[in-house]
């Protein structure tokens, strides 16, 4: 990035159905919605010119989340959150944003994320978080030990609250849970990304 050009980060809402929008068609919508509200994205200069607009990794399909991420590169003097929301589909809300003239990896500088799962028995989760490893079998019938990206376990009154690793190390809130349940009874009923790690520098 050229030195003194700014881009807009922002941290957005998937719920209210949007949770059921897939990654890409998502990006989409976010792209019709910063043409509607006439805030002009920058195009790459490739061959095949696409606005430059980038997501944080995708959410599973069905995860409702208050902590996702979008930068974009784009020029706007208004109230960018108001202008968002008011072409935005139903869901999709723009929470926090900010101007930055650095650069922000929305995908790969996110470390962790923080779950809120319902529908779980009540166990006790110092027991699992004392384990040496913990085995479990990813959607795509691999089996791997997962205990170094179980950050944190907690059992409360509203649900299970998991912190999880992300990037490299990504475990999905699901697949943990459909252990939990499978060990201890109940079932994954509900998830909720509540938080995000690794762009706390930038107030959003």
């Amino acid at each position: 990035m050229p030195e003194g050009e700014f881009v807009i980060l922002f941290r957005y809402s998937k719920r209210d159905g949007a949770e059921f929008i897939s990654h890409l068609d998502l990006l989409r919508h976010i792209d019709r919605t910063l043409r509607r509200a006439h805030i002009a994205v920058k195009k790459s200069e490739a061959v095949n010119r696409h606005p430059r607009i980038y997501l944080s990794a995708p959410v599973g399909v069905g995860v409702v989340s208050n902590a996702e991420y979008c930068l974009i590169d784009a020029e706007f003097e208004g109230d960018f959150q108001a202008a968002f929301n008011a072409h935005a589909p139903l869901g999709v809300r723009c929470l926090a944003w900010t101007r930055t003239d650095k650069k922000v990896n929305v995908a790969g500088d996110v470390t962790a994320c923080e779950y809120r799962v319902e529908g779980l028995a009540p166990f006790d989760a110092a027991a699992i978080l004392s384990m040496r490893e913990l085995v479990l079998t990813d959607k795509r019938g691999r089996t791997k030990d997962v205990r170094p990206s179980v950050l944190g376990l907690e059992v409360r009154e509203d649900g299970v609250w998991m912190k999880l690793s992300a990037g490299e190390t990504t475990l999905r809130p699901d697949v943990l849970g459909e252990y939990l349940a499978a060990r201890f009874g109940g079932s994954v009923a509900f998830v909720e990304k509540t938080a995000a790690f690794g762009l706390e520098a930038y107030g959003v």
